[in-house]
C-alpha cells in the first residue's frame, strides 16, 4: 500500500533544514509521496524511516528518449499504472516492424509509406513514431543494410532486434 504524504512526514526528522532542496519536511514528504524525490536526499532520515518509506521514495521509471531530435519519443518518467488513475503524460508510441529478410527495394518502398502514414482518430493525428528492424536472417550484413535503409527512409527512432 502506498504511503500518503502525511504518513511519510511522520517518519521524517522534521528539522526543516532544507538540505534536501525543499524548504520543509512536509513539502519533502509530499514530493516523496508523488514520487518526485528520493529519500536519499534527506541526510537525517533514520534507518527505520528508510525501511518503512521504501517503495514510496522510489523514483519513477527513468525517462528514455528514442529517436532523432524533433521526432523523439519519450518513454517512462511516469508512475501511473492504470488509465483511470490519471492521464498519461507521454502518449503511446506507435511502431512498425521490418525484417532484414525483405528485399531492400521492398524496404525502401515501405519506408516511404511509413513516412507519409497518418490516421485521424477522434480529431487526433496519429503517425508512426518508431521503426523496428528484426534480424530474422541471423546474418550481419543483411541486418546492417536493412537498418540503414529503414533509418534513412523513415527518419524515425529505431528499435533493433537481433
Amino acid at each position: 500500500m502506498a504511503l500518503t504524504g502525511l504518513d511519510i512526514f511522520k517518519l521524517l526528522p522534521k528539522t526543516n533544514c532544507g538540505e534536501c532542496g525543499v524548504p520543509t519536511c512536509m513539502a519533502f514528504a509530499m514530493k516523496l509521496a508523488a514520487k518526485n524525490a528520493e529519500l536519499a536526499a534527506c541526510p537525517y532520515a533514520s534507518d527505520q524511516a528508510k525501511q518503512k518509506i521504501g517503495a514510496a521514495s522510489k523514483p519513477p521509471i527513468r525517462l528514455v528518449k528514442i529517436g532523432p531530435p524533433g521526432a523523439e519519443v519519450a518513454v517512462g518518467n511516469e508512475t501511473v499504472m492504470f488509465r483511470h488513475e490519471k492521464t498519461f503524460v507521454h502518449p503511446t508510441a506507435l511502431a512498425i516492424a521490418f525484417s532484414d529478410g525483405q528485399p531492400l527495394s521492398d524496404l525502401r518502398h515501405r519506408t516511404a509509406e511509413v513516412r507519409e502514414y497518418c490516421l485521424e482518430r477522434v480529431g487526433e493525428q496519429l503517425r508512426l513514431d518508431l521503426a523496428l528492424v528484426e534480424n530474422t536472417t541471423g546474418a550481419v550484413q543483411p541486418f546492417v543494410d536493412a537498418v540503414k535503409a529503414v533509418a534513412g527512409g523513415t527518419g524515425r527512432g529505431m528499435i533493433l532486434m537481433s
